[in-house]
């Protein structure tokens, strides 16, 4: 497979990527976890995972790659000196927040775990996922595949989450032992507290898999811009909580059973102009679905009517700007074609165009949702723990490939339908 960017004028700000976009690995060999609790652990760990490693995955949204470039960040240097620092990350398409955190956690691309964007049409259900929707959040038939959390609490291991996107729905009927409805407006200092309340539990108690997640780079990124002075102070505030957390964490007696796994989910890009769709093509009819600064649109499987938008579109819009796609059709590193959910035609825009309904729509100054190839797409990986010799340093590398690393620091055994390959993270591992 060749990975490429969909604008071709773009190729020489890409020379990063063919060291993250390696074919999809074939899955290992089925095997069949020692300990079985497929309803869950009801938050008491198994015996014989007592006294297995932890792991808290701190999720940073819209941090950018080189924004720890940009001011002091002590805290996330002290996880680089004693751990390992990837060059990036790179997201899955389209790089939003909801499809983004639940491939981290499934090892899966949208187009097979489901989650294809922040909002989407299923033309078999009939029905409309919106992320801010609770009941859409929360409803777990929308959900496929099988998050880290429930691979955890399926083998003995009991899961809490303060927050990352999957954790509130009833996935195949279950949930982390411990979760949280999403509420924008709970403090950072709560988000800490929570995390550090639960590794303070006793053992039989205690969770072996933590999540939690902040957004305040993200909605900083949207409201001023990615290139804003203003944006170092969240940097700055991201920086500070995850200080506190590393800073607590090394107090405790068993600190050196700890990893710590800093992501973030996609970057971020300046919006520097846009397409308005009603100027192009003709909508009567179309179902159509922002996804991210591109758009899907449903047409009921009409294949005629599709290829009169696609034609009418890329006639019409310059291809330096946008181009519009068949989804068959779409290119292979987005791995879109075999999910309706996406749409008839796809509307994918070049970096820093946004399409709209009408010519004064409102559009934020900072976006993501772009092709995954583009380096302002790419986030975050740190990590360190007890495997995790100090000092490496990785090249980029898929978002995808976190599920079955996370499965083998907890000596889980990792769901083979996945798309993520261990052996992407083994290297930084030590023999146990």
């Amino acid at each position: 497979m060749t990975c490429r960017c969909i604008f071709p004028r773009l190729a020489l700000v890409l020379a990063l990527l063919p060291l993250g976009c390696a074919p999809t690995a074939t899955a290992p060999p089925q095997q069949t976890a020692s300990i079985q609790t497929p309803d869950g652990t009801n938050g008491t760990n198994h015996p014989d995972v007592i006294d297995r490693d932890y792991v808290v995955l701190v999720s940073y949204d819209g941090l950018r790659h080189d924004y720890l470039d940009r001011v002091e960040t002590p805290a996330f240097d002290r996880i680089a000196a004693t751990g390992v620092v990837a060059d990036a990350l790179i997201p899955v398409f389209p790089s939003l927040t909801f499809p983004s955190h639940y491939s981290i956690a499934t090892g899966m691309y949208p187009s097979r775990h489901g989650i294809i964007g922040n909002q989407f049409y299923d033309s078999a259900r009939g029905d409309d996922f919106n992320y801010r929707d609770t009941d859409d959040a929360q409803d777990g038939s929308w959900w496929r595949g099988e998050p880290i959390w429930l691979t955890a609490e399926r083998q003995g291991m009991t899961a809490a989450a303060m927050f990352f996107p999957g954790t509130e729905a009833a996935i195949g009927g279950l949930r982390p032992s411990h979760w949280y409805e999403y509420d924008s407006r709970r403090p950072s200092r709560t988000r800490v507290d929570a995390v550090l309340g639960w590794l303070r539990l006793p053992p039989d108690e205690r969770p072996h898999l933590i999540t939690t997640y902040f957004s305040m780079v993200d909605g900083a990124g949207h409201d001023l811009g990615p290139d804003s002075p203003e944006l170092d102070g969240a940097i700055r505030a991201a920086d500070r909580w995850l200080g506190e957390l590393l800073s607590a964490i090394e107090q405790m007696p068993y600190a050196a059973q700890v990893y710590v796994v800093v992501v973030s989910d996609h970057g971020m890009a300046r919006v520097d102009r846009q397409v308005v769709l009603s100027d192009v093509v003709d909508l009567r009819g179309v179902r159509s679905v922002p996804l991210g600064p591109g758009m899907s649109l449903h047409l009921n499987g009409d294949d005629a009517r599709s290829t009169e938008i696609r034609d009418a579109f890329n006639s019409s819009v310059n291809a330096a700007d946008a181009l519009a796609f068949l989804r068959h059709e779409a290119p292979d590193h987005l791995h879109v074609r075999n999910n309706p959910r996406y749409g008839d035609v796809i509307l994918i825009p070049a970096e820093g165009v946004m399409l709209s309904f009408r010519p004064d729509a409102s559009l934020p100054l900072g976006m993501h949702g772009w092709d995954p190839a583009l380096p302002s797409m790419h986030g975050i990986f740190l990590a360190r723990g007890p495997r995790i010799e100090a000092g490496q340093t990785l090249a980029p590398f898929e978002a995808i490939h976190i599920y079955p690393f996370l499965a083998e620091v907890l000596d889980l055994v990792p769901h083979t339908d996945i798309d993520g390959n261990v052996g992407v993270l083994a290297g930084v591992l030590t023999d146990r």
